[in-house]
């Protein structure tokens, strides 16, 4: 399906992109989201862990962590628990064609309305929303879900938009900068940030666990690690 916009008034120029090709990506889902009318390929999400165990998926339970500790602080004070509570979950499965052969590999922490997005490698399996989605609603009500984070990001796409094109002397910002920036819904910024391929991913789950019209993802936020200055992401997901 095209990444076009078609909501602009017959007759009107529509203004000028300040991201290009993210921003139209990232808007044409911002209005998926928002709007139930609107033609959307993504489905719901009907794939379980119980589903992943049958198709032969390795699955491996971890024992329960403290948040991540690259992104403890910030958790916490959001009003999450910072107690050992949260569950780590690696699942693998194995991919073959004529001379190739590849690892599907996710790895997720999941907690009482938190999604920890960890690192995932995908070739040919279901898709990153999809597993989430089971992960999540494996141990807790996907009504209660508030918070995805995409932390320690390498994905290049995601990480050069952040540090090259975000992050710079127009903006007022320099990378890195360990301080939170919350990019609200409908600006150029936030737009673009929803085209990039992780905060895709979390665009689809919203799309997949929820009817539409009912969430949004009402903010972005990012900001470099305190130690080590990788990218982090955080979604906030709230009721329509």
């Amino acid at each position: 399906m095209p990444d076009t916009i078609t909501t602009q008034p017959p007759g009107e120029q529509p203004p000028p992109l300040k991201y290009d090709r993210l921003q139209t990506t990232g808007a044409l889902r911002a209005s998926w989201i928002r709007d139930p009318n609107q033609i959307c390929p993504i489905a719901p999400s009907q794939l379980t862990m119980q589903n992943m165990e049958e198709a032969g998926w390795g699955i491996r339970h971890q024992k329960r962590h403290f948040p991540p500790d690259q992104i403890y602080e910030e958790t916490v004070e959001l009003g999450l628990s910072g107690e050992k509570l949260y569950r780590k979950i690696v699942l693998w499965k194995s991919g073959v064609s004529p001379g190739q052969y590849w690892v599907n590999d996710y790895m997720l922490q999941t907690g009482p309305g938190v999604i920890f997005a960890m690192d995932s490698f995908r070739p040919d399996s279901a898709y990153w929303a999809q597993i989430a989605q089971a992960v999540y609603q494996d141990e807790h009500f996907l009504e209660d879900l508030k918070y995805v984070f995409q932390y320690n990001i390498i994905n290049p796409e995601t990480m050069l938009f952040v540090q090259k094109s975000l992050y710079v002397a127009a903006n007022g910002l320099v990378w890195p900068d360990d301080r939170l920036h919350v990019w609200e819904e409908n600006t150029a910024e936030y737009q673009a940030l929803l085209g990039t391929r992780l905060a895709k991913g979390v665009a689809y789950l919203v799309l997949a666990a929820f009817p539409r019209g009912t969430r949004r993802i009402a903010r972005i936020v990012t900001w470099g690690g305190r130690y080590i200055p990788y990218v982090q992401m955080r979604f906030d997901i709230e009721k329509v």
